[in-house]
């Protein structure tokens, strides 16, 4: 999905005054979120569990230190968003995290204390569904496989 297409249903859906660049800020902010807190977090997709013992590239990035931070890429994101940049959350979770993302920031700017609470449940409830979906789906970085 679309910076753009997303803003145009969440205008859609919730009309505001906040303008398309402020959105797309708001936007590139949970990008940077989603690419440090679950993205960088996790290994590539599938990977197989080994039966081996775990070499030492497995267990690299156990214990780091000052470098733990320097894998955490938010500035990998473009400097500024457009309408036509993709968003990192993949379908089917993109649209229910996104949009909650940008009511939460709508309703928190416009000060309806409602609302807010209301979209952040929505929020918390479809970042759970993309995080468990990583989790059920890559192996976390740092924890090599283990064996019976």
């Amino acid at each position: 999905m679309t910076a753009g297409e997303l803003i145009a249903r969440v205008d859609e859906l919730r009309p505001n005054a906040y303008s398309a660049e402020q959105k797309l800020r708001w936007l590139r902010r949970l990008d940077g979120q989603i690419l440090a807190e679950i993205e960088e977090t996790h290994g590539a997709e599938s990977q197989p569990r080994r039966d081996e013992h775990c070499s030492s590239a497995d267990t690299a990035d156990v214990g780091q230190t000052d470098d733990q931070w320097s894998s955490l890429r938010p500035a990998a994101l473009p400097s500024a968003y457009t309408d036509d940049t993709q968003l990192l959350a993949p379908f089917p979770w993109d649209e229910g995290v996104y949009s909650a993302w940008l009511f939460c920031q709508i309703d928190l700017h416009n000060g309806e204390i409602g609302k807010y609470t209301q979209s952040l449940q929505l929020l918390a409830a479809a970042w759970r569904s993309l995080a468990d979906w990583v989790n059920r789906s890559r192996m976390p970085r740092g924890a090599p496989a283990w064996r019976m």
